[in-house]
């Protein structure tokens, strides 16, 4: 969690985070098994796809096992690669609560930042499915004033506390304007 100052004068950053590791990551880990599955029983498959290729005379006319190779070889590549890319999308999210708002900034090429005030949220919704709960983790869904105006921290980590500091700061704000 790291404590840097905000570009807004007057503000200060509360709480910064990311997503939970694990339910963020959840597909990624099934993706890696299927990937080390794949490595482990390559030479296997390789084999496999010979045998076939000697039992069906169509594909004795075309260099199957080579194809079947090539594609093998592909999806490897293709997994790992997504893999990689669900890792560095989870590095790329914060999100932050400072004294006026919160924000999720996000983006691995090009960054994008979102943003509500809390003089605007009108209602908060906590889910956690069953892994989030062993994780200590969840969704938080803040409603703003205006229509379809909504921003969803997922898999954010303890989402009880995070949902009681957003609805101090609420409370707090609403104070103000009395």
């Amino acid at each position: 969690m790291s404590m840097r100052r905000p570009k807004h004068p007057g503000e200060n950053i509360l709480l910064k985070t990311r997503p939970n590791f694990i339910p963020t990551l959840e597909s990624a880990f099934i993706r890696f098994i299927i990937l080390l599955l794949l490595l482990y029983f390559f030479t296997t498959i390789i084999n496999l796809f010979a045998v076939i290729q000697g039992r069906i005379p169509y594909l004795t006319t075309i260099p199957f096992v080579e194809y079947s190779t090539d594609v093998l070889i592909f999806i490897i590549a293709l997994l790992f690669f997504w893999i990689l890319w669900n890792v560095l999308t989870w590095r790329a999210t914060w999100y932050i609560i400072t004294n006026q708002r919160v924000s999720i900034k996000s983006g691995v090429i090009s960054t994008k930042n979102v943003y509500l005030h809390f003089n605007k949220m009108q209602d908060i919704q906590v889910s956690q499915g069953i892994l989030q709960r062993i994780s200590n983790s969840g969704d938080i869904e803040i409603f703003g004033g205006r229509d379809r105006t909504n921003m969803i921290l997922e898999n954010i980590p303890n989402p009880n506390q995070v949902e009681n500091l957003i609805n101090q700061r609420i409370e707090e704000g609403n104070q103000e304007f009395e």
